[in-house]
């Protein structure tokens, strides 16, 4: 399993969960790729409007294969998506230890 690991600081709590969270418009955007197998959402406790997104999926493979035909419409909804936070740090790719 490959994963994404990002750290937010969110504007609003209940905007950025909308758009972020396992139901959030991210994962339908993801859902149609071959491999996606899901996004965790998770708040700080001490911070509510700091977030931890691991996006997981099959293999790094996939991932790139997913990003790559659907390059545009990630990159536009990137953009579109600064609004809901006021930093965002990505903070590695990880894969699973066996």
């Amino acid at each position: 399993m490959f994963a994404i690991a990002y750290s937010y600081e969110s504007r609003d709590p209940d905007d950025f969960e909308r758009v972020y969270g396992p139901n959030g418009e991210w994962v339908d955007f993801f859902r149609g790729g071959r491999g996606f197998v899901g996004t965790e959402l998770l708040r700080e406790l001490d911070n509510p409007g700091r977030y931890l997104v691991l996006d997981r999926w099959e293999s790094r493979e996939t991932f790139e294969q997913f990003a790559t035909e659907h390059q545009s419409e990630y990159f536009r909804r990137s953009e579109e998506a600064r609004v809901y936070y006021l930093q965002e740090l990505q903070l590695g790719v990880y894969e699973n230890v066996w």
